[in-house]
């Protein structure tokens, strides 16, 4: 009983009989080009956005006894917020 002949293999056995093979590894990058950067893991994306998100959080106070964690832009760290319950201004 005869094989199934692939023919898609049999054809790129020829192609690379009749041409040759070369490796891409002889040749190295073309001019101009940069090699791939690392990509960075998500252990390290998640520290950083840990890290900025602390970075940003201010935890304020009322004098009526009110407290927040407030995430804010580095803009407006510094700025004066009011209390939504009293209207006192937060220190």
């Amino acid at each position: 009983m005869a094989r199934a002949l692939d023919h898609a293999r049999a054809t790129t056995r020829d192609r690379m009989r009749d041409q040759g093979i070369d490796s891409i590894a002889d040749h190295g990058l073309p001019g101009g080009l940069t090699p791939p950067r690392a990509r960075p893991s998500k252990a390290d994306l998640r520290a950083e956005i840990q890290d900025a998100t602390a970075r940003i959080t201010r935890i304020v106070r009322c004098g009526c006894g009110h407290q927040a964690a407030v995430a804010l832009p580095p803009s407006r760290l510094h700025a004066k917020l009011r209390c939504s319950k009293c209207g006192s201004v937060l220190t």
